[in-house]
C-alpha cells in the first residue's frame, strides 16, 4: 500500500472485511469501490469502529469496513478482487493479491517427508513469485535441504495442506542445534489463493500436535508482522504470547513481533 494509506483485508467469507485509513486525513473515512472479476462493482466507506487498530499504534478508530459479496461467486472457483479509490487509483491492501478462491475448500492436512519433494518444490516456487523472489533458486538441491534441515537431522516436523492438485500450505517447526536443541522456529504459509480459509489455522494445530508428540521441545518461537492482526488473533487463540527477549539462535525480522509457546508434554 502507498506511504499515505495503510490497511489490511481480514476476511473474505462470509464478508469482505478489514480495515484503512488516509494517513493525510486519518479521522476521515476513506471511500473505495470492490471490483470483483471486472464487472461486480461495490462501494465501500471505511468508517466503522475499530479500537483494536488503533490500539495497534495503526490509526483510526473508524476505519473498519465489512460488506456482503454476492452469494453466487462462492462457488469454489478463482475470483479477481481489486480495490479502486474513487479517483481511480487502486488501494493496494497490504499482503493482498488476487485472484483468490471463493468458497468451500477441504484441505487434507498430513506429515510431509522426502517422498514429497516434487511437489514441495512446487509451492515454494510459488511462494517465490508470491513474494517477489526468483523462483528459479529453488533448485532440487535446495528443496532437498530444506526438507532436511526441518525433518532429517534436525528432528523437526513438517505438514502440508493439500487442495486440489497439490499442495497449496505448510507449516514446519525447524529446532536449533547443540545447546539450542530444545527451540522450535515456525514457520507457515499458505498460498494467496487459500488464505483465510481456516487453513492456517488446521496447520498450526497439526504442527503443536506434533511438536506435544515430540516431548523434546521446549520453547516454540515464531515472529509476525504488527499489522497483520488476522495472524496475532490466531496465535493468542493458540496460546502464543508476546516476547521482546528471543534466544540467540531465534532470528526476528526488522520490525517483526515475536511470540512463545511453550508446550506440555504428554508424559507429565
Amino acid at each position: 500500500m502507498s506511504k499515505r494509506f495503510a490497511g489490511y483485508i481480514e476476511a473474505v467469507e462470509p464478508a469482505l472485511t478489514g480495515w484503512v485509513l488516509d494517513r493525510a486525513g486519518p479521522n476521515d473515512p476513506v471511500h473505495f469501490t470492490v471490483i470483483v472479476d471486472r464487472g461486480i462493482h461495490l462501494s465501500v466507506v471505511a468508517d466503522l469502529l475499530r479500537p483494536d487498530v488503533a490500539a495497534a499504534g495503526h490509526g483510526g478508530p473508524n476505519c473498519g469496513f465489512a460488506i456482503a459479496l454476492p452469494a453466487h461467486l462462492f462457488d469454489g472457483g478463482s475470483h479477481d478482487i481489486e480495490f479502486v479509490l474513487n479517483d481511480g487509483r487502486k488501494l493496494p491492501f497490504h499482503a493482498w493479491r488476487s485472484p483468490i478462491v471463493l468458497g468451500q475448500v477441504i484441505a487434507a492436512i498430513a506429515p510431509m517427508t522426502a517422498a514429497d519433494h516434487h511437489d514441495v518444490a512446487d509451492l515454494l516456487r510459488q511462494t517465490n513469485l508470491e513474494s517477489g523472489a526468483e523462483p528459479g533458486a529453488i533448485t532440487g538441491a535446495y528443496v532437498a535441504d530444506w526438507i532436511a534441515s526441518t525433518i532429517g537431522s534436525a528432528g523437526g516436523a513438517l505438514i502440508g495442506a493439500r487442495a486440489g492438485e497439490g499442495l497449496v500450505g505448510y507449516s514446519r517447526i525447524e529446532r536449533g542445534r547443540g545447546a539450542a536443541a530444545t527451540i522450535g522456529i515456525v514457520g507457515l504459509t499458505v498460498l494467496t489463493h487459500y488464505r483465510r480459509k481456516g487453513i492456517g489455522e488446521q496447520l498450526m494445530r497439526a504442527l503443536m500436535d506434533a511438536v506435544r508428540g515430540m516431548g523434546e521441545i521446549e520453547q516454540v518461537w515464531l515472529s509476525v508482522e504488527p499489522r497483520n492482526l488476522p495472524a496475532l488473533r490466531l496465535y493468542e487463540k493458540l496460546d502464543f504470547v508476546y516476547r521482546a527477549k528471543v534466544p540467540a539462535s531465534v532470528v526476528v525480522p526488522p520490525g517483526y513481533r515475536t511470540m512463545l509457546w511453550q508446550p506440555e508434554r504428554l508424559d507429565r
